[in-house]
């Protein structure tokens, strides 16, 4: 079975993408997805190109979604294409002389149509070839490959049966056991030489492992659908010969669709690469903006700080209100940068939360801020207030007073003194068990600010403190 490789960043996601240079790993946490038109991704470290993995890693063993391949034939394309089957087959007896030359086209068309189901899935796509390619005579050469396999292991054993009965059953074993690992070399490859290569057959199976014994277990079972559904009929009717037509065709489909989902899962052991699964369409600007970060978080893990604020520094010029690019930038301006620098960009990126209501998110930033810049207070009056409401809803009095002190003096023209200031009796009393400072707040409010509607519940907060103390005395 494919040993699983994980991102080295990400021990929890896994590995698409591997640089040779640096011997890492990563996933597409790390490795975003690119743009139409840009070139593959290259190593963050070392700047080469990464290589990549398949999905090999992320891919999940066959035998814990069967589900999902019982419905796979249950799609417009593929029962379309056995509605059609089924009516050519009903019509065929009726034909003439050319109903042996109408069978052997259908049972052509039906071999290729199967053969390309396993090509798709070991692509990693769920979606089965349309009826268009179905009759399309693209690769019809690969039911007459599949007609030589047949007529090379009919002659192989003719001749290996002259070397006595142990041979020839053993080879007969091989041949037997070998049939899937055949199909799928020659559905992959579209190669007559490799499919009947028994040195390729071998590898293909020993890189499967054990599971290729599941695979074979499951096909042998599948194999036996219709007649389980169906049963023997003596004498068939045509609508037990449709049903028995359309069964057929259906579980075909989905042994077909289960040995290339196998491709799919071990494409790395076999050496083969699908391509990358429904990314979809990605733009520019989130793509830059996804590639800062992953390349700032690597760069930070391997304790280059300054690159990674350059990374982000350089994304945040097309993205300057990206929060989560703003937050990575004070993340990484906390590590390397100046208190100068800091304090500057902190008072923007603060501002950018508070618009968006972000309080509670501005508030912490605000006292990380403080750890290291003591003396750091936010520009505006505005921002003050809003941190102060912040810090207050959480129980963080003593930070909230700090911000809202003697604010009628720093910002004497700001219009919501009156709100802050009763906020501050509010906490002085309820949280700091102070109602004398308190009644001094509640008292400016009501003396400065007596036609403000704060000034009247500044009144009523004061007599439930009178009130209170009152009863306490």
């Amino acid at each position: 079975m494919t040993e699983a490789v994980h991102c080295h960043y990400h021990q929890s996601n896994a590995a698409i993408w591997h640089c040779e240079p640096c011997q890492k790993h990563y996933g597409d946490c790390c490795v975003p997805n690119v743009p139409e038109g840009y070139d593959e991704p290259a190593c963050t470290l070392c700047h080469e190109q990464l290589t990549y993995l398949g999905a090999a890693h992320t891919a999940e063993p066959f035998w814990q979604i069967i589900n999902k391949f019982f419905t796979y034939p249950v799609q417009l394309s593929s029962l379309s294409f056995l509605f059609v089957s089924v009516v050519i087959g009903l019509l065929a007896p009726y034909t003439g002389p050319a109903e042996p030359i109408l069978s052997l086209i259908m049972m052509a068309v039906l071999i290729k149509y199967s053969l390309q189901i396993i090509e798709a899935v070991s692509f990693g796509s769920w979606e089965p070839p349309s009826l268009e390619d179905a009759f399309s005579a693209d690769a019809l050469s690969l039911f007459f490959k599949q007609m030589a396999i047949f007529f090379v292991g009919g002659v192989a054993l003719y001749f290996i049966g002259s070397l006595g009965w142990i041979a020839f059953f053993a080879a007969l074993f091989f041949m037997l056991l070998g049939v899937p690992a055949s199909t799928m070399i020659l559905a992959r490859e579209q190669s007559l030489f490799s499919a009947i290569n028994p040195i390729k057959i071998a590898f293909v199976m020993a890189a499967i492992g054990w599971p290729y014994l599941l695979l074979y277990f499951f096909l042998i079972v599948l194999s036996g659908g219709p007649a389980y559904f169906i049963g023997f009929q003596l004498e068939p009717s045509p609508a037990t010969v449709a049903a028995s037509s359309f069964l057929g065709g259906y579980f075909s489909f989905v042994m077909y669709a289960m040995m290339g989902y196998c491709l799919y899962q071990y494409q790395a052991t076999l050496g083969y690469t699908a391509e990358m699964e429904e990314f979809g369409e990605v733009s520019e600007e989130d793509y830059r903006k996804s590639k800062a970060m992953a390349d700032s978080l690597i760069l930070m893990r391997e304790g280059r700080e300054e690159e990674a604020l350059k990374a982000v520094k350089a994304a945040l010029t097309n993205a300057a209100t990206d929060l989560q690019l703003n937050k990575r930038f004070f993340q990484l301006l906390m590590l390397t940068a100046s208190d100068e620098i800091l304090q500057k960009f902190v008072g923007k990126y603060t501002q950018r939360l508070l618009i968006v209501r972000k309080d509670h998110e501005a508030a912490d930033i605000y006292l990380e801020v403080r750890k290291r810049l003591k003396a750091y207070m936010p520009a505006t009056a505005s921002d003050r207030f809003k941190l102060a409401k912040a810090l207050s809803e959480t129980g963080k009095a003593r930070e909230s007073l700090r911000l809202l002190f003697n604010m009628h003096k720093t910002f004497p023209d700001f219009a919501g003194i009156p709100e802050a200031y009763l906020l501050v009796a509010k906490m002085l009393s309820e949280n700091m068990n102070n109602d004398e400072q308190a009644r001094v707040y509640l008292d400016y409010v009501i003396k400065k600010y007596p036609d403000s509607r704060k000034a009247e519940e500044a009144k009523v907060f004061r007599h439930v403190i009178d009130k209170l103390a009152t009863q306490t005395a």
